[in-house]
């Protein structure tokens, strides 16, 4: 049964290679015609197997520029930046915050207040943790830009966390208490500042994209270039 079909498919190959094609109109005329020109367009004729796809072929395969998928390792427009500002905002939460003096001296890190009385804090930790996997999984310029809102609001979460402890700090009850902010505190604000800057820039714009390699629907790499273009 297998022989029967690569024997038929094997003279359904022969067959096409002895046609002729109009490089225009893609009408075909059988080699034993001896027909050079096609008599509709007057072009010479070419063999069918040696035509370029026609225009309905490439209209169907064309992906648009800003829907190409680019590689894993892409770090432009944004998306390097953010994915570092995630990492950096994780850490600096686990950093000091607060270095308390009287009635103890304690250092507490963003992790220990969350924990205590502030767990509203959580909301900027799990902020950062959720923009990361968001961030590595926009492939296109499209998806990047897509997410650009979600993204501003998740960088920006820890600044709103910490002016809220910056309003609440002043409730101390019977015992004075007494305490600064630590340097990781300023950490997370900075970061979390540049990361909803960059967060909304996120992507880029639609009127400079890149000429990089990327991979097409069916997985291969694909680059721009003109080798094999002949300008009219």
């Amino acid at each position: 049964m297998r022989v029967g079909v690569f024997a038929s498919a094997g003279r359904y190959a022969e067959a096409m290679a002895r046609l002729l094609a109009c490089p225009f109109c893609r009408q075909l005329f059988p080699d034993e015609e001896a027909v050079e020109t096609c008599p509709e367009c007057g072009l010479p004729l070419r063999p069918f197997e040696r035509l370029p796809p026609s225009l309905e072929v490439r209209a169907h395969e064309y992906v648009a520029p800003e829907d190409r998928r680019l590689p894993l390792g892409y770090a432009k427009r944004g998306r390097g930046a953010l994915l570092l500002l995630g990492v950096a905002g994780l850490a600096a939460f686990f950093c000091p915050w607060v270095r308390m003096s009287h009635p103890d001296a304690v250092v507490y890190t963003g992790f220990d207040l969350a924990r205590a009385n502030a767990g509203w804090l959580w909301a900027g930790a799990v902020a950062w943790f959720v923009l990361l996997p968001l961030v590595a999984s926009r492939r296109t310029i499209t998806q990047m830009r897509g997410v650009r809102i979600v993204c501003t609001l998740f960088a920006g979460m820890t600044l709103v966390d910490v002016a809220l402890l910056f309003a609440l700090r002043a409730s101390s009850g019977r015992v004075p208490v007494v305490f600064a902010w630590s340097w990781g505190l300023y950490v997370s604000l900075a970061v979390s500042a540049l990361g909803a800057i960059v967060a909304a820039r996120f992507g880029g714009r639609l009127d400079d994209l890149p000429a990089v390699t990327w991979t097409d629907s069916a997985g291969d790499p694909q680059a721009e270039s003109s080798a094999g273009e002949t300008l009219h």
